[in-house]
């Protein structure tokens, strides 16, 4: 059995109406032995459902200059 640990996560971009800078915080579970990486892309359909619900269907946060600085607690 695999074991889990909690990662806090921190992900910087651009709003698109106005290029003002966003930055938005949690924590998620993941592998212990995970790699940012794949934290990164475990996290990204849940912010990309949140961007189109307040912007739009075509906004997808890999196209919108993001910074996500993950870490494990």
């Amino acid at each position: 059995m695999s074991t889990t640990t909690y990662w806090t996560w921190t992900v910087v971009f651009d709003e698109p109406g106005t290029g003002s800078r966003i930055s938005a915080q949690g924590e998620t579970i993941a592998p212990a032995d995970a790699t940012s990486e794949s934290v990164r892309k475990l996290l990204y359909p849940g912010l990309n459902t949140q961007l189109q619900r307040r912007y739009g269907a075509g906004y997808f946060i890999e196209n919108l200059s993001p910074a996500c600085q993950v870490t494990r607690k």
